[in-house]
């Protein structure tokens, strides 16, 4: 059996928390555009918008005000942004450098402005792309389906208006949640996501083009497999047979602990703790630290103490950092439906908090061996081998099956416990031979239960 992989990641890297030789000038300007916006008025707005998405996430009357709200903000912002991006570079491409450092101490005054309005953009759209995964069930088939297509969400582009009117249409026939898809990262098909009182979906696509380019043609395929692959569970997408699985599990995360963590960084700028044998977080809140070198010297010491251990023993350990999340990835729900207070959540979607995890691979592999698994490839061979498609492949008895980079995610960033992951695994096993045919999209029946 193999899981479908997930798209490699993509995103634009926020804020470069480790300071990498060359940005530091720039990345200093991002993290002054962090504090700024986290010291300012708007983070009252934030968490409005997300606390009304939460409580009135089934009255469609309070979900298409909330979201009109959203677009007037976003408007004003892409006009900031494209306003400061075209100031940067009329300055940067000025011949006459007469004025000395002037020109360079505006350079960084705009980025500092630049990076400001873009994550308070992104932080939007992150509680937008909440709203779409309480519409849909948090089913996490139809977000990945949905979500995958890399796609550049403008408000002010010339098809808004006609998509406007097609959602408005929606909203006024009464006929469930109409969500604009234009206020999303998450809804890279189509322009409005209809989810119906009955709890079905519509795609509407409303831009029409006589264009007969490769790209419209692909982008037309895209969206036909898409809706295949949800209206029927079975299906292509990109070149590969897939089915659509329900799961009978409940998944097991360990989100309080980190909530915790997050808590005590809020009071002290700086919280770590090992949460399980696979994983080691740290959390921090910028607005505590008083310079960001500081970080390395609060987090060597315990970190060592911590992981030690694993690295004396050889284990294979890799970091991820939350603020790398905050531009968009489809491997990883988004802050907005973490169980968490709404601040919390409102403080990691604008990066003001922030945690890494620390997720030792060679542990998760040994839990596998504990309940009779056998690693036919792991994490070390997988990367030489350069796959793309999977960081584990496991064996027992006759059946085999792979582990995507997007499991490992989840185990890392949602802090989902390996125990979920085995025993999904245990149940393909169970089903025998007929279980290994094609690629499987898998979905926990009890996913709902960990969000909010």
């Amino acid at each position: 059996m193999k899981t479908l992989p997930t798209r490699p990641t993509k995103y634009r890297r926020a804020f470069d928390w480790r300071f990498a030789e060359g940005q530091q000038e720039r990345n200093l300007e991002n993290y002054r555009g962090m504090i700024r916006l986290a010291s300012s008025d708007l983070p009252d707005i934030l968490e409005d918008f997300l606390a009304i998405s939460r409580k009135r996430q089934n009255n469609a009357t309070a979900l298409a005000r909330l979201q009109l709200h959203m677009m007037e903000e976003l408007i004003l912002q892409e006009g900031a942004v494209k306003h400061y991006r075209q100031t940067i570079k009329e300055i940067e491409g000025r011949v006459d450098k007469s004025q000395g450092n002037a020109d360079g101490d505006d350079v960084k005054f705009y980025q500092k402005e630049l990076f400001f309005h873009r994550i308070y953009s992104n932080a939007i759209r992150g509680i937008a792309d909440g709203l779409a995964w309480r519409a849909l069930a948090y089913d996490r088939a139809v977000m990945r389906l949905l979500g995958e297509r890399e796609t550049k969400q403008h408000l002010s582009s010339e098809g808004t208006p006609e998509e406007l009117r097609e959602w408005s249409y929606h909203f006024e026939t009464g006929s469930g949640i109409a969500i604009l898809n234009s206020l999303t990262n998450c809804l890279a098909f189509g322009d409005v996501t209809v989810v119906k009182n009955d709890g079905s979906a519509e795609i509407v696509e409303v831009k029409a083009s006589k264009t007969k380019s490769s790209r419209k043609v692909r982008q037309k395929q895209a969206m036909s497999e898409v809706v295949t692959l949800l209206s029927t569970g079975e299906g292509k997408n990109e070149e590969r047979d897939v089915r659509i699985e329900i799961l009978p599990i409940t998944p097991e995360t360990s989100l309080a602990k980190v909530e915790e963590l997050l808590d005590m960084a809020g009071e002290k700028g700086w919280a770590a703790r090992r949460i399980s044998d696979c994983l080691y977080v740290e959390a921090c809140d910028f607005r505590k630290i008083n310079r960001v070198e500081d970080l390395h010297e609060l987090t060597s010491n315990i970190r060592k103490l911590a992981i030690g251990p694993w690295e004396d023993r050889g284990d294979f350990v890799f970091d991820m950092n939350t603020l790398d999340l905050i531009g968009y990835t489809p491997n990883c729900a988004p802050f907005s439906i973490f169980p968490f207070r709404v601040r919390t959540c409102v403080d990691l979607l604008m990066g003001a908090k922030f945690y890494v995890a620390f997720q030792n691979v060679s542990a998760i592999a040994r839990e596998f061996e504990k309940r009779g698994w056998e690693v036919a490839k792991d994490f070390k061979t997988m990367m030489e081998e350069k796959s793309t498609e999977a960081f584990l492949e496991l064996r027992k008895g006759p059946f085999h099956c792979t582990v995507p980079p997007a499991e490992f995610m989840r185990m890392q960033i949602e802090a989902l416990r390996a125990k979920t992951l085995i025993d999904a695994m245990e149940y393909k096993l169970r089903q025998g031979p007929a279980a290994e045919q094609g690629y499987m999209l898998a979905v926990y029946e009890g996913e709902p239960k960990i969000w909010n």
